[in-house]
């Protein structure tokens, strides 16, 4: 059994990670050398350039995600070993324990987005 969960928590965390890594951003697309730039003005992607503010907020909004898979994984890995405890009060104790701790990184995590997003969208959008 053992040899088990140290294979699903192997397979998790890679899985977890591929997708983290993956599923950023999508690569640019530069119209420019194809003659689509009169399209590209017609839609809403106007520049890709972006200030230092927006920057900074996407970096943000893209750790946090990444955090939010961790969680994810946690959560997951708690409920898994919660399951498999067989009614042994100590196993049921540490999932618990992670799944309460893996909470409480996840409201500081919402917390922090929410904080962000307000410095970063009120805050600063009207001091310029």
């Amino acid at each position: 059994m053992k040899r088990f969960t140290n294979i699903f928590t192997r397979s998790l965390l890679s899985l977890v990670l591929i997708a983290g890594v993956f599923g950023l951003r999508a690569a640019p697309v530069y119209a420019d050398s194809f003659g689509l730039e009169a399209t590209r003005n017609q839609t809403q992607f106007k520049s890709s350039q972006q200030s230092l503010p927006q920057l900074i907020g996407t970096v943000i909004s893209i750790a946090l995600s990444l955090i939010g898979f961790v969680f994810l994984g946690l959560a997951m890995y708690a409920g898994f070993k919660w399951m498999t405890a067989g009614g042994e009060s100590k196993d049921v104790g540490l999932a618990r324990d992670t799944l309460i701790n893996a909470s409480i990184g996840a409201v500081l995590i919402v917390g922090a987005y929410a904080l962000t997003n307000f410095l970063f969208t009120d805050v600063i959008g009207k001091i310029q």
